[in-house]
């Protein structure tokens, strides 16, 4: 049982830095600077914007759940189905778009197995 919950903490700090920096990041800095802005363009660093917003707000969520990842699982199945269905969308918009970098091959399995980690959790903690 400790192996397993090591291995979902060790996930879960993983995705927790990555939307820490990530959304802090994107937070602030946007788009780059020293170029004209078109209305889709602003449009669009409004939504990396939000969304880096959001990513930061999962991290601190995260970071929070680590040392109560073995007690708190509603928090970390809320979160499950988070990146789960994040995973659907970036999966529908690889199949209707197409691939954006061979990169995000890596994120998908990571956020579509995401869920499979609450079900293994479960599974140790019942016993």
């Amino acid at each position: 049982m400790q192996a397993v919950l090591g291995l979902i903490g060790i996930f879960t700090l993983y995705t927790a830095y990555l939307g820490f920096a990530y959304g802090a990041v994107n937070l602030y800095y946007g788009f780059p600077a020293g170029q004209e802005y078109s209305q889709g363009l602003r449009i669009l660093d409004s939504n990396l914007r939000f969304y880096s917003g959001l990513w930061l707000g999962i991290g601190i969520i995260l970071f929070w759940m680590i040392p109560r990842i073995d007690r708190d699982q509603t928090t970390l199945r809320v979160m499950a189905l988070f990146f789960f269905l994040g995973g659907v969308g970036r999966l529908i918009s690889i199949f209707t778009c197409g691939l954006p970098s061979y990169l995000y091959l890596a994120f998908v399995p990571l956020e579509l197995g995401f869920p499979l980690l609450v079900l293994w959790q479960k599974r140790i903690i019942v016993s």
